[in-house]
């Protein structure tokens, strides 16, 4: 049995056609109605009306109560599967083929039509499984430094029968810990700070078929339910979340749709890590405009990036205002990628919104109308993949470092890929004054790890780190994280001076680790403007189809409040924008750095 299709707008097309014919409005030709009819005979034609207009609406309206009927067994039966997955351990040591369980119950599932019916199936297959013994002196973790993303309170809002209810608190509260097949935190001889997942991934077809597609919602789902560390505060009514997507994973009709569906539910997570990876998927997609965009007062502004020469080749000034796109308004084109973008706070919502603003379609080139000091400018505007803005980036590399005058050195952080270039940069500086730190960017890995000795000497840094606790599904335990004494293998030449770190939305992740660190340095501030809101280690899971999604598997809590998920890195001073300050400058951010740095000085 197929399952009844979600879109009513045909059904419902026709009922308003019947209604216009029997009551005059719709479209219905006026020349219908120009013999009026007697009372008496009006009166009839009411009856007749209503005996016909009835059936259907009724039929419409036990079709609408099917679906949601439908919608609201498959959601409980996700949320069910989802908790014995992890807490019960015929399950958990995989005595049942889980994902054979999901595909096979669909057929069922669907075929039933009431509440009293549904509790009967679900029962009848718990049953199933063998009965546990509970020993009711095992508890969960608790105490200060613990916190639970789930616990027996959402047990409660399971719409399963009391009985069940009971057994699974109890499987809640006095849980056994063991491995479970399907969750694990060793890799080889390491222990990590996250928890990865053991599944079956069914990379092919890449638009699999509607159980394989209801698979990877209810993973996806089942994952942030018990295993994202920030799903109170940013993932809202996550219980409302499958209620809402069943119906778009099972009428996706192909395997674009698929994947934008898959996307949608990726950005109800508020997570700057909240990445959707498909190579296939976004190979022909990724067009890109040769600058950033900052979103400041509601507009999308041009900022001067790293491809000058370009900007200058088509005409484009920084301070531009994106006014349309091929002819559509800046505000339909935003409204419209919204509902796939996400960020831990809306100055990256709206930096994802602008980096995506000429991804809408497959062209080389957009037709892209600015405004500029009060004036419209309409013109075509060429696109790059990354790959030609890669190419560009190695033939116009900038200095890693300079000298800005008056004793202050600029240092782009970020760029440094070697451990002779850092050793040469922290030579360069030993003299300077004040140093401004680029973190607008992202670091290079290995550089993180070596550039220490230079800039904090034997200093430590701490932050708390809240991990997920293997054997406890939903708990998360805190740990203080003391970075080990820097090791000082270069033979670095340590820098004493005063430090201004330049951050802003494009500071994320690692960048923000970095600019958290350097705040607890002394004689050092943070300037600029909100930081993405998002470190701590992430992690990527793969679904049905080919297509991965990340979310931030880590809470780390800076210390002293230097970063917080969300707020980003604590700013000592923001600095505001505006067109005219854009305008009247290369780079405002760095040059309110370098006047802050000259105020220091005096």
């Amino acid at each position: 049995m197929k399952i009844i299709s979600f879109s009513m707008n045909a059904r419902f097309c026709t009922l308003n056609k019947i209604a216009a014919c029997l009551t005059g409005r719709g479209r219905a030709s006026s020349k219908t109605f120009l013999a009026l009819p007697d009372a008496k005979h009006l009166c009839s034609m009411k009856k007749r009306a209503l005996l016909i207009i009835i059936p259907l609406t009724l039929a419409a309206g036990v079709l609408q109560a099917q679906n949601r009927q439908q919608v609201n067994n498959l959601a409980t039966f996700a949320r069910v599967w989802g908790f014995l997955k992890f807490y019960h351990p015929a399950v958990a040591n995989d005595t049942a083929n889980w994902d054979k369980q999901w595909l096979n119950s669909l057929l069922t599932i669907k075929k039933i039509e009431n509440n009293e019916e549904f509790k009967s199936f679900i029962t009848r297959w718990y049953s199933q499984l063998p009965k546990q013994k509970v020993d009711y002196s095992l508890s969960q973790p608790s105490g200060d430094s613990v916190f639970h993303v789930f616990d027996e309170g959402d047990i409660k809002t399971f719409a399963i029968p009391a009985q069940m209810k009971q057994e699974f608190t109890d499987l809640y509260l006095h849980h056994r810990p063991d491995s479970n097949r399907y969750v694990d935190n060793r890799y080889g001889k390491y222990t990590l700070d996250y928890v990865y997942f053991k599944e079956e991934e069914y990379t092919n077809p890449d638009y699999p078929d509607e159980a394989h597609r209801l698979l990877a919602l209810v993973r996806y789902w089942n994952i942030i339910n018990y295993f994202y560390p920030f799903k109170q505060g940013f993932a809202p009514n996550w219980n409302k979340v499958l209620a809402d997507f069943i119906p778009q994973f099972i009428n996706a009709a192909d395997k674009d749709e698929y994947r934008s569906v898959f996307l949608k539910l990726t950005a109800r997570i508020k997570d700057s890590h909240s990445f959707f990876k498909q190579e296939e998927f976004y190979a022909h997609r990724l067009q890109n405009a040769p600058f950033l965009l900052y979103y400041i007062d509601g507009k999308y502004i041009v900022a001067n990036d790293q491809y000058g020469e370009l900007m200058n080749k088509q005409g484009i000034k920084q301070g531009d205002e994106i006014i349309s796109i091929n002819n559509k308004n800046i505000k339909a084109c935003e409204d419209y990628i919204k509902q796939y973008c996400t960020g831990s706070n809306n100055a990256v919502l709206h930096r994802e919104i602008g980096r995506n603003l000429f991804r809408m379609d497959t062209a080389n080139s957009i037709q892209l109308t600015v405004r500029r000091n009060g004036k419209l400018i309409t013109q075509q505007l060429k696109l790059y993949s990354y790959g030609e803005l890669y190419q560009y980036r190695l033939k116009h590399q900038p200095k890693l470092w300079e000298d800005m005058g008056n004793g202050i050195f600029y240092v782009r952080f970020c760029k440094i890929t070697d451990g002779k270039q850092l050793k040469q940069m922290y030579d360069s500086i030993q003299n300077a004054k004040t140093v401004i730190w680029e973190m607008r960017d992202y670091p290079y890995f290995p550089t993180t790890q070596i550039y220490r000795p230079g800039i904090f000497g034997n200093q430590r840094s701490e932050e708390i780190n809240y991990n997920t606790d293997l054997f406890y599904p939903g708990t998360y335990r805190a740990h203080t994280d003391h970075d080990a004494a820097p090791t000082d293998t270069l033979n670095l030449p340590r820098y004493k001076g005063r430090l201004i770190v330049l951050v802003n939305e494009y500071t994320q992740s690692l960048a923000e680790s970095v600019a958290a660190a350097l705040k607890s340095r002394p004689n050092t501030i943070v300037i600029g403007r909100q930081t993405a809101g998002a470190t701590g280690n992430m992690f990527f899971t793969d679904y049905p189809g080919g297509i991965g999604a990340a979310y931030t598997a880590v809470k780390v809590v800076g210390s002293d409040g230097s970063f917080k998920q969300g707020q980003g890195v604590k700013l000592d001073k923001e600095i505001k924008l505006s067109v005219k300050k854009m305008q009247s400058v290369a780079d405002y951010e760095l040059e309110q750095a370098y006047q802050q740095a000259l105020k220091d000085l005096k």
